[in-house]
């Protein structure tokens, strides 16, 4: 049953954003819409915020950490520009509303973790703090990607684009191990 609730909940956030701005919804809004009290709304969601972050982790729990980084990225965005599509008003109104920036911080949560261990794996011993540089530069360039998608209404071929995900987070792999070998070859140690 709190399964249930809590995607009516989503369901009813997302039709809210898909007739006005983010920062016009409120819990009252939500409730109204989705037919239940205040008390249910806040036995799963803190607030809208909490809503949010709860779509945008269900997305990045869509990743399939087992495939080859560029894979995995280029599934996810497939996924996630289907799921874009299903509800293109909302997300228009949830990228402008939040930005770039905004959509980082609630993907980072899901999104860094995962590619950070996929990355260590492609990449045998490579140093932490590189990793984490090409994960967050990864999570920049993939939700910036999303955001202009979203934007682009359309004029983006999304498939194309995924594709071009996938060879460059393969990219962001080759040059780290590239770097490993070219630093074993010269005797330096990690930086």
């Amino acid at each position: 049953m709190p399964s249930f609730t809590k995607k009516a909940i989503i369901e009813s956030f997302l039709h809210l954003a898909s007739k006005k701005p983010l920062e016009k919804i409120t819990v009252r809004d939500v409730v109204d819409d989705c037919g239940i009290n205040r008390n249910t709304f806040y036995y799963h969601f803190q607030d809208i915020f909490a809503v949010l972050e709860e779509i945008c982790l269900s997305g990045t729990t869509k990743m399939k950490p087992e495939l080859p980084l560029g894979e995995m990225l280029s599934d996810l965005f497939l996924v996630l520009i289907d799921y874009a599509a299903r509800h293109p008003k909302a997300m228009a109104h949830i990228a402008a509303s939040i930005g770039q920036s905004g959509a980082e911080r609630y993907f980072a949560k899901g999104f860094d973790g995962t590619v950070f261990a996929v990355l260590e794996r492609e990449t045998g011993s490579a140093d932490a703090t590189e990793l984490r540089t090409a994960t967050v530069f990864l999570r920049h360039a993939f939700i910036g990607l999303f955001v202009d998608w979203i934007n682009a209404t359309g004029k983006i071929d999304g498939e194309k684009l995924a594709a071009r995900i996938a060879r460059m987070a393969q990219g962001v792999c080759d040059a780290i191990k590239q770097e490993q070998r070219t630093n074993e070859m010269l005797g330096y140690s990690q930086i």
